[in-house]
């Protein structure tokens, strides 16, 4: 396979595993922890998901009060 590299735009909030599957109106499946800790990630084309904190905070980055230059640099 060939490699490749998404840059995307999201909006995100923490929120628990156990908080999404009440937001969405889900039951929490027996073999999920409710507590783990995660992200509401809501995409430009409004598709919302959540996401694991480690697999989030390994992706994306703050960009509230950052300069252009710097978001150029990174």
């Amino acid at each position: 396979m060939k490699k490749y590299l998404g840059v995307k735009m999201i909006e995100a909030k923490p929120m628990k595993l156990g908080e999404y599957n009440d937001y969405r109106g889900w039951d929490m499946p027996a073999d999920e922890e409710p507590g783990r800790d995660g992200y509401l990630v809501k995409y430009e084309d409004g598709y919302e998901s959540w996401s694991p904190k480690t697999v989030f905070d390994a992706a994306y980055r703050r960009i509230d009060g950052m300069t252009f230059g710097w978001l150029l640099r990174q």
